[in-house]
C-alpha cells in the first residue's frame, strides 16, 4: 500500500507541473497528498515500528526550516506585507514538512530505484505529449484545437512561447529523466534520451537547456566518460545554434520575448543592489515584501536573500551540500548511476534555480528533498557494510552495497 501511494505521489509531482491540473475549488490534489505525506511522516516520528535511518536528519531540517522562515514571516508582518502576501509566499516551501515521510520511504533501496524508474518515465510521457501537440498545431495551423491547452492555460501550467511553442512547469523532469537515461544507461538509454532532448530543445528554454547542459557534462565528467563529453559538446552547439542563432532569425517574436526577459532579470538586481541595507543582508526584508514591485523574481539565491537574509541563503545551499557530502561517502561512487543521477539531478535544479524559481516549490524541492535522503541511505548503508565487514554486490541499477535488512524492507506498511 505504501509503493502504491509512494508511486502515485512521485507521478503527481513528475507530471502535474505546478500542481493545479486537478482541482476540486481551492484543493488540488498535490494538495491532498502532501497532507497524508505529512501525516504518514508524523505517524513513523511518534510510533516508529523500527528504526528509521533519516529521521533525525529530517527533523533537524524541519526545525531549522521553521526557526528561519517564521522568522521571515513575522519581520515580513513587521515590515507591512499583507497576511495574505505573507501566506502565499511561505507556503511554497513548505514540503519541507514532508521530509519525514521521505526519510520513512526512501531507507529501501527498492523504493529509490522506483524514484529514478518514474523520473524516466514521466520524461518519455511529458516528451511524446508534447511532441504530439506540437505535431497536432503545426498540421493544424492551430493549438486552440484541443480543449486540454486552453484549460492548461487557464490554470497556469501552460504558457505561450514565442514562434507558437509551448512551456510547461513539468519541463524541469525532461532533463532529470536525461539524466537519469545517461547515468543509468540500461537498454535503450541512448534512443529515450534523444527523444526526450527533443522535446527539450523545442520548448526553447535557455535556462533549461542551460543547466540540461552542464549537469550532462559534470555527469560525464563524474563517470570519467570522456568520449561522451566530446559528442555532448558538440550536440550543446547544435542545440545553443538552433536555440540562440537560427529559431530567433525566423521569428522575431523570440528575440522579443528574450530581450524582455532578460532587461527583468537586470532589473531586478539593480533594485537589490540600490535598496539592500545590511538589516536586508542579515535579516532580510521577510516574506510579503516586493523586488521592484514583484513578489517573487527567477532566481531564488537572490531571493533568499533578500526576504531570509544570509542565514536563509545558507539555508537553501545547504541541501546541495549534503547530497555532495553523501554522495562523496558512496563507495565507487562513480561507477553508481543511480547515485550519479541523484547527484547531478540536484545539480541541474541547482543551476535552474538561478533563471526560474524551482527549487523553493514542490516541483524542485521535492526532488531535491529526495536526492538527500537516497544518496544518505546509500551512503550510510555501505558505511555499515565496511565496519561489518560484508561482501558487496552488484545492483540492477548500477549501485555497489550489500544493504542491511533493515534497509532492504519497507519502513512502513
Amino acid at each position: 500500500m505504501l509503493s502504491v501511494f509512494f508511486s502515485i505521489t512521485l507521478l503527481e509531482l513528475f507530471m502535474g507541473g505546478g500542481g493545479r491540473l486537478l482541482e476540486i475549488g481551492p484543493i488540488t490534489v498535490r494538495m491532498v497528498l502532501f497532507a497524508i505525506c505529512v501525516v504518514i511522516g508524523l505517524l513513523a516520528v511518534l510510533y516508529p515500528a523500527k528504526r528509521i535511518p533519516g529521521m533525525g536528519l529530517a527533523l533537524c531540517l524541519i526545525v531549522v526550516y521553521l526557526l528561519i522562515h517564521l522568522t521571515s514571516v513575522v519581520i515580513g508582518m513587521v515590515n507591512g506585507a499583507l497576511f495574505q502576501d505573507v501566506l502565499k509566499e511561505f507556503q511554497q516551501s513548505l514540503y519541507w514538512l514532508a521530509a519525514p515521510f521521505f526519510a520513512a520511504v526512501l531507507s529501501s533501496e527498492r523504493q529509490i530505484e522506483r524514484v529514478a524508474r518514474l523520473a524516466k518515465i514521466s520524461g518519455i510521457i511529458l516528451s511524446v505529449a508534447y511532441l504530439l501537440i506540437l505535431l497536432i498545431g503545426f498540421l493544424t495551423r492551430s493549438l486552440k484545437v484541443l480543449d486540454l491547452l486552453a484549460y492548461l492555460f487557464d490554470q497556469g501550467e501552460l504558457l505561450q512561447r514565442g514562434g507558437g511553442l509551448l512551456f510547461y512547469k513539468g519541463f524541469l523532469y525532461l532533463p532529470i529523466a536525461i539524466i537519469f537515461f545517461v547515468s543509468m544507461r540500461a537498454r535503450g538509454w541512448l534512443l529515450a534520451s534523444m527523444i526526450v532532448l527533443t522535446a527539450l530543445i523545442l520548448t526553447l528554454t535557455r535556462g533549461l537547456i542551460i543547466s540540461t547542459s552542464f549537469s550532462i557534462i559534470v555527469l560525464l565528467v563524474i563517470q570519467r566518460r570522456y568520449t561522451a563529453v566530446f559528442f555532448s559538446m558538440i550536440l550543446v552547439a547544435l542545440a545553443a545554434f538552433a536555440v540562440w542563432v537560427y529559431l530567433p532569425s525566423a521569428n522575431d517574436s523570440l528575440v522579443n520575448s528574450r530581450v524582455v526577459s532578460n532587461q527583468q532579470r537586470l532589473d531586478d538586481m539593480d533594485y537589490m543592489l540600490h535598496y539592500a541595507t545590511l538589516k536586508t543582508v542579515l535579516l532580510g526584508e521577510g516574506y510579503g515584501t516586493l523586488i521592484d514591485y514583484r513578489m517573487n523574481i527567477e532566481n531564488t539565491f537572490m531571493w533568499a536573500l533578500w526576504k531570509l537574509g544570509i542565514l536563509g541563503l545558507a539555508f537553501w545551499v545547504m541541501p546541495f551540500v549534503l547530497c555532495l557530502r553523501y554522495f562523496l561517502a558512496i563507495p565507487r561512487a562513480r561507477s553508481n548511476g543511480l547515485a550519479c543521477g541523484f547527484l547531478c539531478g540536484t545539480v541541474l535544479i541547482y543551476t535552474q534555480t538561478m533563471t526560474n524559481p524551482f527549487l523553493n516549490n514542490p516541483i524542485g524541492l521535492s526532488f531535491v528533498i529526495m536526492s538527500i535522503f537516497s544518496l544518505r541511505t546509500m551512503a550510510m548503508s555501505s558505511a555499515g557494510l565496511r565496519v561489518a565487514g560484508n561482501g558487496s554486490r552488484q545492483s540492477p541499477s548500477g549501485s555497489v552495497g550489500t544493504y542491511p535488512e533493515y534497509v532492504l524492507q519497507p519502513t512502513l506498511q
